[in-house]
């Protein structure tokens, strides 16, 4: 790990420890260690295994959106750079993870400018589909500030596929960066990333990728479900679709204030929502946010670190990348989408 990266990371670690101290100081120290002591962790293994199905997922669509652009590389290679990358969660906004498309650099050759827009395809998708698991419950509970959040990060997500598609405003607005002085410098990079994210956001390919990350990320949403019946929450599907909701929409949170891995945001989301929805004691509450953002965002870095170990040369020479232009073209072939 460059030092960069690694300064980075350091950041993200104390930010983490803040925020738990809080939680812990919250939930009462003493309180909070009898109620995890009491939760059964015989049920780790199906949280974490909910887990990894979502990663496997996401895998998946990361490997398919690719292969979408014309990017030839094996399922292996794109497997380790997808390992790899779930470190890069822990960036503020998690702006890291375009070091997956320096990644498919090292591999291909593919200049970031065409496998940029993956990544934020990927981010734009998986909103989509926690908005979709929210949605069940959104209206459900008169809750206005969530509301709101799910008002604000649908409106954001939709107007940057809008603006995608409606390829003469697209082209208007490559048009005019190309008259200022200092973009003009990069129209070529950027209108390669444009016609990326142009087929990516087709609307039989984003279809076919919000139906992949509902899912995936249905599995959190359970793995969710099941640390709340764990801390004595009723076992119904009532109770299951509440859980998602939180879950979903307190990760969106995460994502709106930008923190790295949502630190902040979605611990203080589920904590607060688990209070006024399901009425449970502080406490409690408090432990199963922990429980879960261990099974979801500290089991992910986890395995990033064990990936960052296993390959580092994917990614050598990385500090200060940024998406960028190449005279040297992915060896692909057109693959056209309708």
């Amino acid at each position: 790990m460059n030092a960069d990266l690694r300064n980075k990371f350091l950041w993200s670690l104390l930010l983490a420890l803040l925020v738990y101290m809080a939680l812990i100081l919250y939930g009462d120290w003493q309180a909070l260690t009898t109620t995890l002591a009491e939760f059964p962790w015989i049920w780790l293994p199906a949280i974490l295994a909910l887990t990894l199905l979502n990663y496997v997922g996401r895998l998946l669509k990361w490997h398919w959106y690719l292969r979408l652009i014309g990017v030839e590389i094996s399922r292996g290679d794109s497997s380790r750079i997808f390992g790899v990358g779930m470190l890069m969660v822990m960036t503020p906004g998690k702006v890291g993870e375009f070091l997956k498309s320096y990644m498919v650099k090292n591999v291909t050759g593919a200049p970031m400018s065409i496998t940029a827009p993956v990544v934020l395809a990927e981010r734009l998708t998986d909103g989509l589909a926690m908005l979709i698991l929210a949605g069940v419950g959104l209206f459900a509970f008169q809750d206005r500030t969530m509301r709101l959040v799910a008002a604000v990060a649908l409106l954001a997500i939709l107007s940057i596929i809008l603006i995608v598609q409606v390829r003469p405003l697209a082209l208007w607005m490559l048009g005019f960066g190309e008259k200022l002085p200092v973009i003009n410098r990069f129209a070529r990079g950027l209108h390669e990333f444009y016609e990326s994210s142009y087929r990516l956001l087709r609307p039989r390919n984003l279809l076919i990728a919000v139906s992949i990350g509902t899912v995936s990320w249905l599995c959190e949403g359970l793995a969710y479900f099941l640390v709340l019946v764990g801390m004595g929450i009723t076992l119904d599907w009532e109770m299951a679709l509440i859980a998602v909701f939180i879950f979903s929409i307190s990760t969106v949170v995460g994502a709106l204030i930008a923190t790295p891995g949502g630190l902040g945001g979605t611990e203080g989301a589920l904590v607060a929502l688990s209070v006024q929805i399901l009425g449970m004691a502080r406490t409690p509450a408090s432990a199963a946010a922990l429980l879960i953002r261990f099974a979801t965002l500290w089991f992910g870095v986890i395995l990033g670190l064990v990936c960052l170990a296993l390959w580092p040369h994917l990614l050598r020479d990385a500090e200060g990348s940024r998406p960028q232009t190449s005279d040297r073209r992915p060896q692909t072939a057109d693959r056209r989408q309708p």
